[in-house]
């Protein structure tokens, strides 16, 4: 399925004045953070003590059959997994507090892009009884600062990818998760991403892209890929539908369409395979630059086979 964009022509100057913007800015936000080298994968949540660990994907972490399985181990609703997908704009907006626990109530799996890690967070995440993590991009006014997937069942893996801006410097992070479903031996694995957004070209895009597509290759269950792609121009949104194409996954088609454009087009996507999705909704928000997605999905069923009829003629 091909991610449908509108290019408007006045773009190459609000590329080059974001270009001019974003140097100095990232002076600012170099000087303001600390980039973490080691230990970027925050864990915690619903009883399960706070823990930092390297975390970086590799074959074994999302891939391996002898990932532990306890007796009790909580499990997805096949019929009804409900996500919410946020950038969240560090909570610096406010009012984000309020929307965010009203969006967050009732849901299965939440992805937020640009998540602090403050008291107010964890208080969230801890009343709506989520295990959480955070791939940890820097620290930002002594704050961790990430892409976040918070969930009702605990995962049984997760790891994550962090490619540089190569303008500012900033790291941009992706955070993969798998499930368990019941009465599946499918497992769901889902993907967060906030994409690189400053560059001279498409390299680095590709470069983060391609690192995404090597993880998610190795799945072929049920996925779903939600987050900030920004992909705000025609050649970003190419490499984004080629990566649709190789992994066999559909875009949600979105009917009002209530996303958040830059430079003319949206940048926030929902992606899925082996998935129907049920009811979407775009809320329109001021706590953020962004406003956030909803959107139910239940596990697809393969068509059932008629049983073939058999004719008997009379004797």
């Amino acid at each position: 399925m091909r991610i449908s964009y509108v290019h408007h022509r006045s773009n190459p100057v609000n590329i080059f004045i974001l270009f001019l913007l974003s140097a100095l800015l990232g002076q600012v936000v170099i000087g303001c953070a600390f980039i973490h080298r080691e230990a970027q994968l925050v864990s915690g949540g619903n009883g399960v003590p706070l823990t930092r660990i390297d975390g970086t994907c590799s074959d074994k972490i999302l891939t391996s059959e002898k990932q532990s399985v306890r007796q009790n181990q909580q499990r997805l609703d096949p019929d009804h997994i409900a996500i919410l997908d946020w950038n969240i704009y560090k909570g610096q907006r406010p009012g984000w507090h309020d929307d965010f626990l009203r969006l967050s109530t009732a849901k299965d799996i939440i992805f937020l892009q640009e998540a602090p890690l403050n008291e107010r967070m964890q208080e969230i995440l801890q009343q709506q009884n989520l295990f959480w993590n955070l791939n940890s991009a820097f620290k930002y006014r002594g704050l961790e600062t990430g892409v976040l997937v918070a969930s009702t069942v605990q995962p049984l893996g997760s790891c994550g990818l962090r490619h540089s801006e190569p303008i500012i410097g900033v790291p941009k992070t992706i955070l993969i998760s798998k499930y368990m479903i019941t009465g599946s031996i499918d497992k769901l694995l889902v993907a967060n991403i906030h994409g690189i957004n400053i560059s001279l070209g498409t390299g680095a895009y590709q470069k983060q892209i391609d690192g995404l597509q090597n993880i998610l290759k190795k799945h072929d269950g049920p996925l779903i890929l939600a987050g900030d792609f920004n992909n705000w121009s025609k050649e970003r949104t190419a490499i984004m539908t080629r990566l649709v194409e190789n992994l066999s996954l559909q875009a949600l088609a979105f009917d009002d369409e209530n996303r958040t454009e830059f430079f003319g087009g949206p940048v926030d996507h929902i992606l899925y395979r082996g998935l129907k999705p049920l009811t979407y909704e775009v809320h329109p928000v001021s706590s953020s630059d962004h406003n956030p997605i909803t959107v139910t999905f239940r596990l697809a069923r393969p068509q059932a086979v008629a049983e073939p009829k058999i004719f008997m003629t009379p004797l």
